[in-house]
């Protein structure tokens, strides 16, 4: 009787440890700016911050020498975190938190930049500083991220899709890229062909507005026409794409 009641306190005592160390265990996958670790401030020739083991060794291997190679060749220093989940936080904010925190980039240049994988959320954020703005915009980072990675991670392909998209910046800033269009979008449609069409519609518009505006004012007897003062004010807005995209 004595064997079979130690037998059930250990039973419980292992059930009771299982279940204090499950949430701890599940809280540890939630990184924060804090806690996540800061590999390329202890090793500089460490690039990526890959604490839960989502990509291969040999993934970061080959991303951290693209990344080396890049500072050395640029001066640009960029680094690329990948983590299973930060809880509630915002992918946008988040990566904006790592850039200061871990002062990436060179001081007086600004010409940092972070790569944020979140599988949970499945996002992925691309956050640059200030003196990368002119050769990273906006829709050069939305182009490589739809038409380099995405097809690869929403397939939870995270190593393909990771090496994909950071061998495509690395060739954007060092300026190596094949084709490549400036202001190309998502869809294949450029800005600049976006705004030809649109400037060749308001041409169009304003001569069939000139000659309804001529014929209205030719006079029923004589058929002059009269002379008058017109204006035309066109205007227009710049629409920045985000560069945090969802797979």
């Amino acid at each position: 009787m004595a064997i079979i009641k130690t037998i059930m306190k250990q039973i419980l005592t292992f059930i009771l440890l299982t279940l204090l160390y499950l949430p701890l265990q599940a809280q540890e996958k939630v990184y924060t700016v804090d806690n996540i670790p800061k590999v390329h401030l202890q090793n500089k020739f460490q690039y990526v911050c890959n604490p839960a083991g989502i990509l291969s060794q040999a993934a970061c291997d080959s991303i951290d020498r693209m990344l080396y190679n890049l500072e050395e060749t640029t001066g640009i220093e960029t680094v690329v975190a990948v983590v299973p989940s930060i809880g509630s936080e915002d992918c946008f904010e988040f990566a904006h938190q790592l850039l200061n925190k871990w002062g990436v980039g060179k001081k007086g240049k600004n010409n940092g930049l972070v790569i944020l994988l979140v599988t949970d959320q499945r996002c992925i954020q691309f956050y640059t500083g200030y003196g990368l703005e002119g050769i990273l915009p906006d829709a050069i980072c939305k182009r490589i991220q739809m038409q380099e990675m995405i097809p690869y991670l929403k397939k939870g392909e995270w190593n393909q899709g990771m090496l994909a998209g950071v061998k495509a910046v690395c060739q954007r800033l060092d300026g190596s890229m094949v084709n490549d269009d400036e202001g190309r979008g998502e869809e294949g449609i450029s800005v600049s062909m976006l705004l030809v069409v649109i400037l060749g519609f308001i041409t169009i518009a304003g001569v069939v507005g000139i000659l309804a505006v001529r014929a209205s004012t030719r006079c029923p007897k004589c058929g002059k026409h009269q002379l008058q003062r017109s204006s035309t004010t066109v205007s227009y807005t710049h629409l920045t794409l985000p560069t945090t995209s969802r797979v």
